[in-house]
């Protein structure tokens, strides 16, 4: 029979505790590590003044979303539809107006940080969504296909700890100290190497109403492939203006980068590109 595992200590949470009993007659399942971890991670956030930011990764169908949501409703039994984000701009905004010792959960699921570009960008923008984390001390939860595609900084100093789905129901848990070893020595090669802190399992239960949440995704999929779209015709707009300018009006690589606001690196290997063909 699946069950929350609870810790003693910490029974005295019990509006969290509630709904966690409510939930296991749904089907609701956290391995007993992975539970006391939690709730360690709890204290601190609570009790303590602090954040949590917790990676999770895995392959697309691993049910890394199945997880993040069990986690999130752990730690913070008011997790609803409204603080599951499918963009950065989302996520964003679920942080800003969350309020404190609430969980958020960014939930890349379509490819949406499938880009280097992508995913350059949303390393960006965390930091500042970093600042909101902390000040409303915060548990968020970020699913990504790879852990290596994180910059430094949020992979190894900011990130809590790592929760690696290996295998559908199945996964890996790496603290902090072992997480920054794992990117250290994984990031060349991309590999999971280091073996993590304790391996658990997880049951098929998703704490959010199904319909609501996979409305929302396809809203958000629409979305970007719509801007996906408009950004691929603006390139090509863009690389069309480039190369006029350059054989036509016989501009500088210089002078083109300061009025198209490009690097002359990109403008040098388009013209090459173009040359080529």
């Amino acid at each position: 029979m699946v069950k929350v595992l609870m810790n003693p200590k910490f029974k005295t949470h019990k509006s969290r505790y509630k709904v966690l009993e409510k939930n296991t007659r749904k089907g609701m399942y956290i391995d007993g590590y992975l539970q006391s971890n939690l709730d360690h991670v709890y204290k601190n956030v609570t009790k303590n003044d602090f954040d949590s930011f917790i990676v999770i990764t895995g392959r697309e169908g691993f049910g890394k979303s199945t997880i993040a949501a069990q986690i999130a409703t752990f730690l913070d039994p008011t997790y609803n539809i409204n603080r599951c984000c499918f963009t950065a701009e989302q996520f964003e905004e679920a942080c800003i107006t969350a309020g404190k010792f609430k969980a958020v959960v960014f939930d890349e699921t379509m490819g949406y940080l499938s880009s280097r570009g992508a995913m350059s960008k949303f390393n960006r923008g965390l930091i500042k969504i970093m600042s909101e984390m902390r000040s409303k001390n915060l548990f968020c939860i970020l699913c990504i296909p790879n852990f290596f595609e994180l910059d430094r900084y949020p992979a190894i100093h900011r990130s809590t700890g790592l929760i690696h789905v290996y295998k559908r129901g199945a996964f890996g848990s790496y603290d902090y100290n072992t997480k920054k070893k794992l990117y250290l020595l994984g990031k060349k090669t991309y590999s999971y190497s280091v073996t993590p802190n304790f391996i658990g399992r997880y049951v098929d239960y998703f704490p959010l109403p199904k319909e609501e949440y996979e409305s929302k995704k396809q809203v958000a999929i629409n979305d970007w492939v719509a801007s996906s779209s408009k950004e691929k015709k603006y390139q090509k707009q863009r690389d069309i203006l480039i190369e006029y300018l350059h054989k036509e009006k016989k501009e500088t690589q210089q002078k083109i980068s300061e009025l198209i606001g490009v690097t002359k690196q990109y403008i040098n290997f388009l013209l090459g590109k173009l040359d080529n063909e």
